[in-house]
């Protein structure tokens, strides 16, 4: 794959393939893991006696519910010469002080309640360190990052006060874990293809791919 257009014709083709199987009679013998499919059929008998009115094994849903977002805590001690995030430059990022029990805005847009309390939610039991911190948001879907002040910015860059991603990552080895059905699975390829798209005309560029990972670039221009 050398593109975002690419990868999401992949992904929706795999998304294709996992709905004939389903049409086909195959079930999931288990939950998806880490990309690991294992699929089982009935017998040519078993089959013809489905076509007479009993049914093959599958479970109730067939919809994959959508992953919760999750946030990513970003705190690099700098190298000589690396941009920083400096907190009072920021005007049009949104600025927390952790408590140890409470992130207290303290300047920049306003969040709204029930992001801050899921913020809060994932931060209470990780022990985050007693400072200042930018937020700031995914260029496509709902994943958010803190970042703390005078951290390193290696894949964030602050534009014109506002604290922005300069590098996503698309997680393809587990985008359909969990998943009970071969619908289930995929669905959350194609909805994964959905965000690669929208990366695409977002800016977004393909810039490699390993540990089931597409990593995606954005020109620091593009907001």
């Amino acid at each position: 794959m050398s593109t975002l257009t690419e990868a999401a014709s992949n992904l929706r083709e795999l998304a294709a393939e996992l709905t004939a199987a389903h049409a086909a009679g195959w079930w999931l013998a288990e939950p998806m893991r880490s990309g690991h499919l294992l699929a089982a059929r009935a017998s040519r008998r078993q089959r013809a006696r489905q076509t007479d009115g009993s049914s093959s094994p599958r479970l109730a849903n067939t919809s994959q519910e959508a992953n919760r977002w999750r946030l990513r805590v970003v705190d690099e001690p700098p190298v000589l010469g690396q941009d920083v995030l400096d907190t009072t430059a920021t005007r049009r990022t949104s600025v927390l002080a952790w408590t140890g029990r409470w992130l207290d805005q303290v300047s920049g847009p306003d969040i709204p309640p029930g992001v801050l309390a899921e913020v809060i939610r994932q931060v209470r039991p990780t022990g985050l360190p007693h400072r200042l911190w930018g937020m700031a948001t995914a260029r496509v879907g709902p994943n958010f990052d803190l970042v703390a002040h005078g951290s390193a910015l290696p894949g964030h860059a602050v534009q014109d006060g506002a604290l922005v991603r300069t590098r996503e990552a698309l997680t393809f080895q587990h985008a359909a874990d969990g998943a009970d059905t071969l619908v289930q699975a995929a669905v959350a390829y194609d909805r994964l293809a959905g965000a690669a798209d929208a990366m695409a005309a977002a800016g977004g560029r393909l810039v490699g791919n390993d540990d089931g990972l597409l990593h995606v670039s954005y020109d620091q221009s593009v907001r």
